[in-house]
């Protein structure tokens, strides 16, 4: 019992650590964490391991999918209420932020789905001498569907990311700190502690070292590439009759 319980306890402390950081309150904490919870603990782990074909056939994948979903809807809004976060400051009380336009949003994403890539490349080239025994006995997807993949999975984490970068506020080091924990603990620590008929303990742990590192430094800077900047204090110009923002 004693993996499984520490898995969750990392999953909740990955979690609370987005939570404490964010400025959102109730359901829309709850709905960032949800993102991030079943876009990074299950949706872009299971759509990884139906690509290199781990012996998990569609419909397991689904079954698992599906599981993780009713849970995720289940317990972030529990967490949110146990952790005291379902109200509190009126987001108004927080400074503005530098406004972006659409195209500069639109790099911002690109970037940080094309670091994604060069992210995995990286880490996979990295582990490669440690896992490359195993995967010699399983056929590969060819090198344009794994690019495709990772694709499709980098956007899964930029779009956790804006959501978690959404309730920071202009506080990029909250950001960063908060997605450079929480992706690898979600992605690779959390899931891959537990073991599974799917792969032996030595690439379990190779993997875990492997997505931990490439997604703690992704992780902050997504951060800090999606977070907004504040605007300086003694350039805000409060409205009239209402009390200068701290």
């Amino acid at each position: 019992m004693g993996p499984p319980i520490l898995s969750c306890i990392f999953v909740v402390l990955a979690l609370a650590l987005v939570a404490s950081s964010s400025h959102h309150r109730g359901w829309k904490l709850s709905s960032t964490l949800f993102i991030l919870y079943f876009g990074i603990n299950h949706l872009n782990t299971l759509n990884e391991a139906l690509l290199f074909n781990l012996r998990l056939t569609p419909r397991e994948i689904f079954r698992l999918m599906a599981s993780g979903f009713c849970t995720a809807v289940i317990f972030t809004p529990l967490l949110v209420l146990i952790l005291g976060y379902w109200k509190g400051p009126a987001e108004e009380a927080v400074r503005p932020l530098v406004p972006r336009t659409k195209a500069n949003w639109a790099v911002r994403i690109v970037l940080g789905d094309i670091l994604y890539v060069v992210c995995f490349v990286i880490a996979g080239l990295a582990v490669s001498p440690f896992v490359r025994d195993f995967y010699a006995g399983i056929k590969m997807p060819s090198p344009l569907s794994v690019l495709a993949m990772e694709v499709l999975r980098g956007l899964i984490y930029v779009g956790a990311g804006l959501a978690v970068a959404s309730g920071m506020k202009g506080e990029r080091g909250n950001s960063a700190v908060a997605l450079g924990l929480s992706f690898p603990v979600l992605a690779g620590v959390a899931p891959l502690l537990l073991h599974n008929p799917y792969m032996p303990d030595y690439v379990r742990l190779a993997h875990g070292f492997e997505i931990g590192i490439s997604n703690l430094v992704y992780g902050a800077l997504l951060g800090y590439i999606l977070t907004r900047k504040g605007v300086p204090p003694d350039e805000i110009k409060p409205a009239e009759g209402a009390e200068p923002l701290r």
